[in-house]
């Protein structure tokens, strides 16, 4: 699996693959609602129906649209990223839907990114 990371992002796998905490499912429409821009009500009833701290792939892929439709290029990203780690890396047996925890991963390698001057802030 660490393989086909490497190869399809081309990042070197150095150490130990990092443990995600399981999240509650308020933890998530936190999440959500921070760092997708979505409403409370809209985070809220999107977890509802995936029973958990899920999204479904379709409605990340909505957000994506709107957002880009909106220039909220940050934002669009985040929703891009969660998308493709869904559908390719990190697929679960659904294969409809992501666990919010990554949304935590890609802001923090994101704000990484920035104080090292490889990504803009």
């Amino acid at each position: 699996m660490l393989d086909d990371v490497a190869s399809l992002l081309h990042l070197p796998i150095i150490g130990a693959f990092h443990n995600f905490e399981p999240l509650h499912v308020d933890e998530a429409v936190i999440m959500l609602v921070e760092l997708l821009e979505v409403s409370h009500e809209e985070a809220r009833a999107e977890t509802a129906q995936c029973h958990g701290a899920y999204t479904r792939l379709s409605w990340l892929w909505d957000i994506y649209q709107r957002r880009c439709e909106a220039r909220h290029w940050i934002v669009a990203t985040r929703a891009y990223l969660l998308h493709l780690v869904g559908c390719t890396l990190f697929a679960n047996k659904s294969a409809t839907q992501v666990h919010v925890v990554y949304l935590d991963f890609f802001e923090t390698w994101l704000k990484v990114g920035a104080m090292h001057g490889e990504l803009p802030p």
